[in-house]
């Protein structure tokens, strides 16, 4: 599996923020690669706007983000990252970061979680969720704070095309961490069966058969992987099954699949952010 060779991350300085620098500094020191942090401020016109803010609070502004930005690159620097540097770019986080994209080409975007409940859902919704939507590369989205090297990960596959990529994503940026394949599923029609009063015993073999049929799929892509890996095959709706499995296997990061075509943005912006905003016990990395 191919080294992460160029990273990026982008950081307001929160808590969470910073505990992203730090995580792609680990991922940097341990590949060998370059890495980049992207602040991004208000342009000037904007506070000016909002607040009556005079030039020598944008001046104060930029060199408090400056001092900032020094500190986590000497943290860097010292946690073994050889190619570091930073940027501060004015204007919408989102459109800075996307920027930072097209110029610097990296293989992962990094970006801190933020908050909980409104408060997070509205972040998510915003920025984190343009972000998600507009990279060619995968995100990871730092939900908790750095102590060590992802020691498990999880992959949570559909057994369709994309699968591979999971997997490979999750063996990219989890390195050696042991790595479960999880499938979650349920039986088409399952709902509209009970509702019209099929038999208990009826529906409970039709999800059986369900699970058998998902088996050799599951099989077959472990396999042609070429990659070392537990799975597990879950019932249940994604959203409460996958973050029910991270819980139990004790895993700090899930990696999940974004799918291609002309509804990303859509499918992006609406499913992943509430799965990161109300489920995820983890980081999440996006691909």
């Amino acid at each position: 599996m191919p080294a992460l060779e160029r990273i990026l991350v982008t950081t307001d300085f929160s808590p969470l923020g910073n505990a992203a620098v730090r995580r792609a500094a680990r991922l940097a020191a341990r590949d060998g690669a370059k890495l980049l942090l992207v602040h991004a401020l208000p342009r000037f016109s904007t506070l000016q706007a909002v607040f009556g803010a005079h030039a020598q609070v944008a001046q104060q502004m930029r060199a408090a983000a400056e001092a900032h930005i020094g500190t986590l690159l000497a943290e860097a620097d010292a946690a073994g990252v050889v190619d570091v540097r930073g940027e501060i770019g004015e204007g919408a986080a989102h459109r800075v970061v996307a920027d930072a994209i097209e110029t610097f080409h990296p293989d992962l975007v990094l970006i801190g979680a933020h908050g909980k409940g409104l408060l997070q859902q509205f972040f998510l919704g915003g920025t984190a969720a343009r972000i998600l939507a507009q990279s060619t590369c995968p995100v990871l989205v730092v939900r908790e704070l750095v102590e060590a090297d992802y020691q498990h990960v999880v992959a949570a596959v559909d057994l369709g095309p994309r699968s591979p990529v999971v997997l490979a994503a999750a063996h990219r940026v989890g390195g050696c961490a042991q790595l479960t394949a999880v499938y979650a599923y349920t039986a088409p029609f399952e709902a509209s069966l009970r509702y019209k009063g099929f038999p208990e015993e009826d529906i409970r073999r039709y999800v059986e058969k369900e699970a058998q049929a998902a088996q050799p799929r599951m099989d077959a892509l472990l396999a042609a992987s070429g990659l070392t890996q537990d799975a597990r095959i879950v019932y249940g709706d994604i959203n409460p099954a996958l973050p029910e499995a991270v819980r139990e296997l004790g895993a700090e990061l899930i990696v999940v699949g974004k799918h291609g075509g002309r509804r990303v943005e859509e499918a992006i912006m609406g499913s992943v952010p509430r799965f990161l905003a109300y489920y995820a016990p983890c980081d999440v990395l996006v691909c």
